[in-house]
Formats: structure tokens, C-alpha cells, sequence
């Protein structure tokens, strides 16, 4: 715990010293807004620097079964999941008609169980207190043809895994995502695109087409959306304050060396999970450059498993997470009224 708060504590100190926007492209490209055309609209809220934030979902229920009699079939319950996060970003290109950005994320994830003893389930005593890790490099670039066209691309790569063997073979870990898209600004509060997105998407290697829907109806209403990742609505009560209802897709996958219970026999295998949330959010200004967020929702597992090698399609383990209510805090920066009126 010491580790993360210091890792956090780093970012936060960074960030003062840095001309920094990004939380994940996705969200970034949708927040820009330029005499160009472009994916942000009216009304969207700021371009954020440094992001901090931290989720748990508390008290759920996990049942698990594995056709390999070498495992059999376990349940406990998980007394939290705890999520931590950090990015930070920068423009590397910071024109009216052409932005190259670059961030950098750390994200962590934890479970702590109840009851657990040396006869328990051998999934369930690996991932007790264990830290799982996602470190991640991104490079967008966001290009307008004119007042109305637009396209995007983004390359990321990410580290994923319990990082056991890391000074072995750095590439046991390694995740790739690639995404392009095209759109149309049809007015400064109307935007609309279709992309495709390849790669590790949600836990899962796959090809995932996305369209892209942002519309501010009046100077209190708006939809921010990519189909069929997340979309929310969004309330500006004022220039200070923001609420969203909506729902998103979340996912990861970590390489694994479970070395200490019965899942050694297989060596490196892969945790994948996708969850959908439904969610209610708050953005509200502290000062002028500092903001903050609470999240709260309900998230619903859709696939939890565990695969005997990365990027198999036969699971070793399916595992069954009850549904659970979530809680979530940020703490992020955005550039200062004077660099953007």
C-alpha cells in the first residue's frame, strides 16, 4: 500500500510542473473542441491534466468451476475489490487543425476475501492482497480536413500482469490497441463518427466497431456517447458543476504466475474480465484549475475467467461474480480559465 501511495503521490507532483491534459483517449479526443471540426461539442466538460482516482466495490459473492479435475470447483466471498488509478498526459502537437497527444497511465487492482485457509480454493489464495498491474503508453493523433471532417488514430500499449516475472520476459505482459475513426462536426453542439478498434478490447482480443454520438440540446442537456462502450447524459447545472447517468463497459486482462497454489502446473495463465456499470456521476469545481468526482453505480459481471495460456479461447476456469454497488473518487487538474478564455 506504502508502494501506491507514493506512485500516486509522484503523478500529483508531476502534474504541477507539466502543461497536461489526457485521462484515456477516448475521453480526451471527445473533450477538444476547435474552429476545426472535431469530436467535442459545446458544453462538454474540460480537458483534464493529471487524473488520481480510487473504486472499491464491497461485499459480493464468487462461485467457480473448471472442467480439469486438477482444480475442481470453488466459492468464497470477496469482502472488496479495490481499483487505483493514475494518468497523466501532454500534447506533443498542439495546433488548431492537428493535435499528436501523449499519456501515460498506472492502474492497480486488489481482492481481498473472507475466511480464506490453506484449503481453499487455489484462485482464490493468489489473488488475496495480490496486486495486479496495468502500466500503459498512448500516442492519439487528431486531424481536422476542414470545419466539418475529421479522423482520429490511437496506438496504446500496455503492461499487464502480477509483474513476478517481469526482469524475465517483459513481453508476457504485453497488450496492444489500435483505433481509427472519422467523423463529422455538423455544429459546434452536434458530432457524430464511426471508428473500429483493435486489440486487447475489454479483457478480450478482438475487432470492436464503435459509433461515436455527442449532442448538446440546450445550455443544460447533453449526450456524450461511443456505442457501445459508455454513454452518458449529461446535466450542466452551471459552469461549475456537472451529473451524468449513463452505463460503460469495463474490462482488463493480466498474465499471471499463480507459483504458490495449484495452478503452477500451468505456468503463465490469463485473468480476463468485462463488467458493465451503470453509474451516476459528479463533477464539481474546487478552484479554478482543480476539480473533483464522485461515481457511484451498480456493476454487473459479463465474463470473469481464467485461460491456461494468454490468449486462449478454451477457459480453464469460469468463474461467477454476483453483482455489486460501487463507489468511486477523482481528483484531477484542467488548464487554468486564463490559458483557455
Amino acid at each position: 500500500m506504502k508502494t501506491i501511495i507514493l506512485l500516486l503521490s509522484g503523478f500529483a507532483l508531476l502534474s504541477l510542473a507539466t502543461d497536461a491534459w489526457a485521462q484515456d483517449a477516448e475521453t480526451e479526443l471527445l473533450e477538444e473542441v476547435t474552429q476545426f471540426a472535431g469530436p467535442g461539442v459545446e458544453g462538454m466538460g474540460k480537458p483534464r491534466g493529471v487524473v488520481i482516482s480510487y473504486e472499491r466495490l464491497p461485499n459480493f459473492d464468487i462461485e467457480s468451476e473448471s472442467d480439469d479435475q486438477r482444480l475442481g470447483n470453488g466459492q468464497g466471498r470477496i469482502r472488496r475489490h479495490n481499483k487505483f488509478a493514475a494518468q497523466i498526459g501532454a500534447p506533443l502537437i498542439n495546433r488548431p487543425q492537428t493535435k499528436l497527444l501523449i499519456g501515460l497511465s498506472y492502474d492497480l487492482e486488489e481482492f481481498n476475501f473472507e475466511g480464506l485457509s490453506d484449503s481453499s480454493y487455489g484462485l482464490y489464495r493468489y489473488l488475496e492482497d495480490k496486486n495486479l498491474h496495468s502500466i500503459g503508453l498512448q500516442l492519439a493523433y487528431l486531424h481536422a480536413l476542414n470545419e466539418r471532417n475529421f479522423y482520429l488514430m490511437r496506438v496504446k500499449g500496455e503492461l499487464n500482469g502480477d509483474y513476478t516475472r517481469i526482469d524475465k520476459d517483459i513481453s508476457n505482459y504485453f497488450k496492444g490497441t489500435v483505433d481509427l475513426a472519422y467523423g463529422w462536426s455538423l455544429s459546434p453542439y452536434y458530432s457524430i463518427g464511426v471508428g473500429v478498434q483493435y486489440g486487447w478490447v475489454f479483457g478480450r482480443q478482438r475487432i470492436l466497431p464503435g459509433i461515436l454520438y455527442n449532442r448538446t440540446f440546450n445550455p443544460k442537456w447533453g449526450v456524450e456517447s461511443i456505442f457501445p462502450a459508455n454513454t452518458r447524459l449529461r446535466y450542466n447545472a452551471n459552469e461549475k458543476t456537472l451529473f451524468y447517468v449513463g452505463w460503460k463497459l469495463d474490462g482488463s486482462s493480466y498474465d499471471i504466475f499463480a507459483d504458490q497454489t495449484d495452478l503452477k502446473q500451468f505456468g503463465e495463465i490469463e485473468l480476463r474480465r468485462t463488467d458493465i456499470k451503470g453509474l451516476l456521476r459528479m463533477e464539481r469545481e474546487i478552484h479554478d484549475f482543480l476539480w473533483f468526482a464522485v461515481e457511484g453505480g451498480f456493476r454487473q459481471y459479463y465474463r470473469n475467467r481464467v485461460f491456461a495460456e494468454p490468449g486462449d479461447t478454451d477457459e480453464l476456469i469460469d468463474n461467477d461474480l454476483a453483482g455489486a454497488g460501487y463507489i468511486r473518487a477523482e481528483i484531477y487538474l484542467v488548464p487554468p480559465r486564463k490559458w483557455v478564455d
